[in-house]
């Protein structure tokens, strides 16, 4: 090869390696670009549970803030099915670029235990991004029952192993793992009784079929006010601003007792961290705003808020409690 082939030759290599370092600089800074002027196009926000609930009740009350501030869509996509694990699944296989994100339950803590062939862990394969808000979960007791108190009902359990019947929306939800939650920290044998929601139970409790029902406060508080049932206490380690004159489980002699049902905010797991933050620094804003605090107020919702990595451990320390219960009580569901 001559002298000047060879120059042509490095200079060619010469030429390509610019080229590929500018293509390169330039994606990278197209990349930055589009993180800086996130949101810039629509965003999915994918609801696993049907229309209605407290998911939708509370993200319906502050993405019209978001939107507002954002000028751009949050489309809300319910997609129920298989226990929330249709939807979950979906913003797992989801692009991480912060356009499609998750806002569920407690269920997100719990399902793996009873569905153990999932293809994704929610732990590994989701990123927080801010606890929303909780809502109380109450134990209502028949007008017929002596007890008047919480601690008079353990009473009257221990008294009677075996016998009260406790009814719940079903096995493996969360007023079921409420109940055994109950029977383990306070150390009494009360027969769970399984309904297909609510409803059912707070019925057969008003009827007298059964001694009591954990179910979603707002559901039987107009129950309790009415006479026609007696709430003991509340789930949540706080009381309840719809029913500030009950007893969280706490209070009433339940040390530790915490079965608060809540609502999250979560994203494929490598979803750019200033996307993550952006989010979570504008819920923590809106959820403060005198017109969402009423609307949660309302339906019975505490806002939460706070930082990405509280929920991490929060979410973390769920999956770890209820799996324990979960186990203590061998409950198992047909998925």
């Amino acid at each position: 090869m001559s002298v000047l082939q060879r120059a042509v030759s490095i200079l060619n290599r010469y030429v390509i390696a610019v080229c590929l370092i500018g293509l390169t600089a330039t994606t990278v800074a197209a990349a930055t670009a589009e993180r800086e002027q996130y949101p810039n196009r629509s965003i999915r926000l994918v609801n696993p549970f049907a229309p209605g609930g407290i998911v939708d009740t509370s993200v319906r009350a502050v993405l019209p803030h978001v939107v507002q501030a954002w000028g751009q869509q949050v489309v809300v996509d319910n997609r129920p099915g298989a226990g929330t694990n249709i939807g979950t699944e979906i913003v797992v296989r989801a692009p991480p670029d912060g356009y499609t994100l998750l806002a569920t339950t407690g269920s997100l803590s719990t399902n793996p235990n009873f569905y153990p062939k999932l293809s994704f862990k929610p732990t590994r394969d989701l990123a927080p991004v801010i606890l929303l808000a909780q809502t109380s979960g109450a134990l209502a007791i028949h007008t017929g029952v002596s007890a008047k108190t919480l601690p008079e009902f353990i009473a009257l359990a221990r008294t009677q192993p075996g016998q009260l019947t406790v009814a719940s929306a079903g096995t493996g939800t969360s007023t079921h793992l409420s109940i055994e939650l109950l029977k383990s920290l306070a150390k009494i044998d009360v027969v769970h009784v399984p309904f297909k929601g609510g409803g059912g139970g707070i019925v057969g409790v008003m009827g007298g079929q059964l001694a009591g029902v954990m179910t979603v406060l707002t559901l039987v508080l107009p129950h309790h006010n009415a006479g026609k049932v007696r709430i003991l206490a509340v789930t949540t380690t706080t009381r309840s601003p719809l029913a500030g004159d009950i007893p969280t489980f706490a209070e009433a002699g339940v040390p530790g007792y915490e079965a608060a049902a809540w609502v999250g905010l979560f994203a494929p797991r490598a979803t750019p961290q200033p996307v993550l933050r952006k989010w979570n620094a504008e819920i923590n804003r809106i959820i403060r705003e005198p017109e969402v605090i009423e609307r949660f107020k309302a339906t019975g919702l505490i806002a939460r808020g706070g930082s990405e990595q509280e929920l991490s451990a929060y979410f973390l320390k769920e999956t770890e409690r209820w799996a324990a219960v979960i186990k203590a009580a061998n409950i198992a569901i047909n998925p």
